[in-house]
């Protein structure tokens, strides 16, 4: 299996449905492999802003390459901002190509055609943003990307993949997996439920201003 076939795979696991996506050299690979799968489809789009906003969209309704990828940064703040788990996923030149490959070419401004450090650009608008450093991390960091996405206050996060790495083969029994790290009771929040618990008591007509990210927190009871 190669790593762009193993990305739908995972995708497939977590009951992905519909990937919006722009055709690009960079992303190709990736592309392909939805002729060879047929439990999951994309919608494609004329810019890569729409992509991103419609995964946004998409994300809240259903609860469930180069500079080509910078396209993708309005929609990703959007996410950011909204707090709504995306998960994008770029393509890259190939990783012999990467300036930051040699170390005669770390100061050159790129190597590769269109080569873009998006990960630099888009790590302060998300909450966990990589270049796959070989193939044999797609699960580890697909699963880690996945968990960070939707754990505590949920946003988006980004995966750079180059070209070579999306036709590299992978051996499924031998990949690393990203372990969830047990969680830790914090005793100050349910200190803090309880002192607003008694301020509303304390009042007779007390007055709540609340925010989008109940909705978002499936905190919604309906009676």
């Amino acid at each position: 299996m190669t790593v762009a076939e193993y990305i739908l795979k995972f995708l497939i696991s977590k009951n992905v449905k519909n990937v919006f996506l722009i055709t690009g050299g960079a992303i190709s690979f990736v592309v392909d492999a939805f002729s060879r799968n047929k439990k999951i489809k994309y919608t494609c789009v004329a810019h890569e802003q729409a992509a991103a906003m419609m995964a946004d969209a998409y994300s809240r309704v259903g609860k469930g390459s180069g500079p080509g990828a910078q396209n993708l940064i309005t929609g990703i703040a959007c996410s950011w901002f909204d707090s709504v788990p995306v998960i994008h996923i770029s393509g890259q030149v190939n990783s012999f190509e990467l300036s930051s490959t040699n170390r005669t070419t770390k100061k050159v401004r790129q190597v590769g055609f269109q080569e873009t450090d998006i990960v630099s650009i888009v790590k302060p608008i998300t909450k966990f943003a990589y270049q796959l450093k070989n193939p044999d991390e797609i699960k580890y960091v697909l699963e880690k990307a996945f968990y960070l996405s939707n754990q505590g206050r949920p946003g988006p996060v980004l995966i750079d993949i180059p070209m070579d790495f999306q036709r590299a083969k992978i051996n499924l029994k031998k990949i690393k997996s990203f372990k969830i790290p047990k969680k830790k009771s914090n005793h100050q929040i349910v200190n803090n439920i309880y002192k607003i618990k008694a301020l509303l008591n304390k009042y007779k007509r007390p007055v709540l201003i609340l925010g989008g990210g109940v909705r978002m927190s499936n905190l919604i009871i309906k009676l």
